[in-house]
């Protein structure tokens, strides 16, 4: 996936951080491509846990300081990604021996759910939240 100014929100923070999403998740990709995305998944899954903690909590507290009318829906989106989220962890430990053979179909699973979130989430929710926010931050 290519970073366009048409996924910017507009806050340059935000923005930041979506952009670095794209970096980790088109490596994921391009491992996949080469066959050795199982050297890169748990690191991509690591990276996936503590950004949508700060990320999240980040946008989450703009939301609250700024009064965003879209918190709770926004907010419902958050939590709905993190339980999705939630579901491709428990099959990291599968990886070896487990149920997913060797780490391409966890890849692959896990650049679908992400290349989905940004494309839904950041595209249209976050676009409305950096509207919102032009200015105030």
């Amino acid at each position: 996936m290519q970073w366009t100014k048409d996924l910017s929100v507009g806050v340059e923070k935000i923005d930041e951080q979506h952009r670095e999403l794209f970096e980790k998740i088109n490596d994921l990709v391009a491992a996949v491509k080469q066959s050795v995305c199982k050297y890169k998944i748990g690191d991509v899954i690591k990276f996936l846990e503590d950004y949508i903690e700060f990320h999240f909590g980040e946008e989450e507290r703009y939301m609250v300081e700024f009064g965003y009318p879209g918190y709770e829906a926004h907010k419902a989106q958050h939590e709905k990604f993190k339980a999705n989220f939630s579901e491709l962890k428990k099959e990291l430990p599968k990886l070896e021996g487990g149920t997913k053979p060797g780490s391409y179909d966890l890849s692959v699973e896990t650049n679908q759910v992400v290349v989905d979130w940004i494309l839904d989430h950041i595209a249209k929710v976050d676009r409305h939240l950096g509207e919102f926010l032009k200015g105030k931050v």
